[in-house]
């Protein structure tokens, strides 16, 4: 009977543990220059290059840098009025890198409504061979189609060690993205089948965390980031505005794992940056491995300042490292 107790005893145990996977612990963070001084400002997309030691970044107004001897979070700064810069027309949200075939993925989102400073009101996911491209027009992942919601198109793609591609809407796509309407849709396209063959699996996003505004209540996907073939983790964050509400961002990493056809998130948040910080998390957006240090995981988050001198956001850079097994599963 003893034994029958502690092999059950066991067996909770290891699930137990297994249920929380992954879980990161705050290790740095820089902020840069106030606007309109040095040029890290609406950054939305953050990739790293091992091959080429390259860092890319990527705002949402058309500016994309090239960073190499990056050392720490800090040189970003540092080397940015030597860094390689490029201006063109996209509103970049997200940049992936495929190391199997060498192709670039970019997300883009532009205004829901035309206006003065961009006429384009579609969202898509398009590929290139190369950068800077070779080509004047993409292939694209995912056709430029209409934003299904206000300031809320494509923002996260994650590439896997096979070359196989996730993309994950803010919201959801057309149909998906109101309150009352939790379950969403991520894509996954096979390269093998030269990203014709795709699958979409269920996500259930948060759509409490902030209550009180308008836009904001749908939550929002900013980032998603390969773990494994079917493990991502994803940023979910939003501005908790309106009456009532903080007014400040909430920001929680998730992992997730699919399931049959559903991205199962696990039990608790990856990383709450609302208190596992000392400082209140700004507009995250961007999100990419940092190099790993003694086989320890580290992960850099940027935030986006947002257009405008008035506003008086700067760019956050936070860098997260993996907890060590015994430590998460105490």
């Amino acid at each position: 009977m003893k034994k029958t107790i502690l092999s059950l005893l066991i067996i909770f145990r290891v699930f137990h543990c297994g249920a929380q996977s992954m879980q990161f612990t705050f290790s740095d963070s820089t902020i840069l220059p106030l606007k309109p001084a040095g040029l890290l400002h609406g950054i939305s997309a953050i990739e790293y290059i091992p091959s080429k030691k390259q860092w890319h970044l990527a705002s949402d107004r058309g500016n994309y840098f090239v960073f190499d001897s990056i050392q720490n979070i800090r040189d970003f700064d540092r080397k940015s009025t030597a860094s390689l810069v490029k201006n063109n027309r996209n509103w970049f949200e997200s940049v992936r890198y495929d190391a199997v075939t060498g192709n670039y993925f970019f997300a883009i989102e532009n205004e829901y409504k035309a206006n003065d400073e961009n006429a384009d009101t579609t969202t898509w996911v398009s590929v290139y061979e190369s950068f800077p491209p070779t080509r004047p027009n993409p292939f694209y992942l995912v056709p430029p189609m209409p934003l299904p919601a206000d300031n809320k198109g494509i923002e996260a793609i994650a590439v896997t060690e096979n070359g196989n591609v996730w993309v994950a809407p803010e919201v959801g796509w057309k149909g998906e993205t109101e309150v009352g309407n939790d379950t969403i849709h991520f894509l996954k396209f096979y390269r093998d089948s030269n990203y014709e063959q795709l699958q979409t699996y269920s996500y259930v996003i948060d759509r409490s965390g902030c209550p009180y505004g308008t836009v904001e209540t749908r939550g929002g996907i900013s980032e998603i980031l390969t773990v494994s073939e079917d493990e991502l983790l994803v940023l979910e964050r939003c501005f908790d505005e309106g009456n009532g509400g903080t007014n400040k961002i909430k920001a929680k990493l998730w992992k997730v794992t699919a399931d049959g056809l559903h991205l199962k998130k696990d039990p608790a948040p990856a990383f709450d940056f609302n208190t596992g910080m000392k400082f209140v998390p700004d507009n995250l957006e961007g999100m990419a491995w940092w190099p790993s240090e003694n086989g320890k995981r580290k992960l850099v988050v940027i935030s986006d300042d947002n257009p405008g001198a008035k506003n008086k956001q700067r760019t956050q850079i936070i860098l997260l490292e993996e907890k060590e097994a015994a430590v998460r599963n105490k």
